[in-house]
């Protein structure tokens, strides 16, 4: 069961015309560690078994995508690595390497991982559609025990794990950051957050 909430649309020509979009709601984040508990019992591999695989492909993934090339799992998908100049060029025979960097990893699904989702039923969500309140030792609470498990976090992972929306928890994550609790480690428009030190078992 996939559950949705209605979101409005910006208007950036200021009009009173209001349209909506559909959005995931996820209430949680799963682990490497659960997603192993998972497949041991479907498969009756052990769970620790099961992560050195995981940790493994993680590891020969980056390795291939850092190589220019595409991975295919299948069933599952596609992984490339996505590229930006960092400056205009206008000119491709002025063009250096210097000038162009790493973007993002792109997915595309699998056919077969498509036909799946779409059979799932959907749902509008009941909860509230509006942040949930988390007093400042809550939400240090929920990061010591993410942090136990996983060495870094996303502004999206952290609007899971404490049920915040968008601009809540980017506002939040920016006071986090701004006490040294967090540090980021990603570029400015894709930040990818670690412990500070001294914070969250580290």
């Amino acid at each position: 069961m996939i559950d949705y909430e209605l979101y409005q649309n910006p208007n950036p020509d200021g009009s009173n015309k209001k349209r909506y979009h559909a959005r995931v709601v996820s209430y949680s984040n799963i682990t490497t560690e659960q997603l192993a508990e998972d497949i041991e019992a479907r498969s009756g591999l052990s769970a620790g078994a099961v992560k050195d695989v995981l940790i493994s492909f993680a590891e020969k993934l980056a390795d291939y995508l850092g190589e220019g090339k595409k991975v295919y799992l299948e069933n599952v998908g596609y992984f490339q690595v996505n590229l930006r100049c960092k400056e205009e060029i206008r000119d491709p025979r002025g063009a250096r390497a210097e000038n162009i960097e790493f973007k993002s990893v792109s997915f595309r699904a699998d056919n077969t991982l498509k036909e799946k989702l779409r059979k799932q039923k959907i749902k509008r969500t009941t909860k509230k559609s509006h942040s949930r309140k988390r007093t400042d030792a809550s939400i240090d609470k929920l990061l010591t025990k993410y942090f136990e498990v996983s060495p870094t976090i996303t502004r999206r992972d952290f609007q899971q794990l404490t049920g915040q929306l968008r601009a809540t928890a980017c506002r939040t994550i920016k006071k986090l950051a701004e006490a040294g609790k967090l540090k980021n480690i990603g570029a400015d428009n894709s930040p990818v957050y670690m412990p500070g030190d001294g914070f969250y078992g580290k």
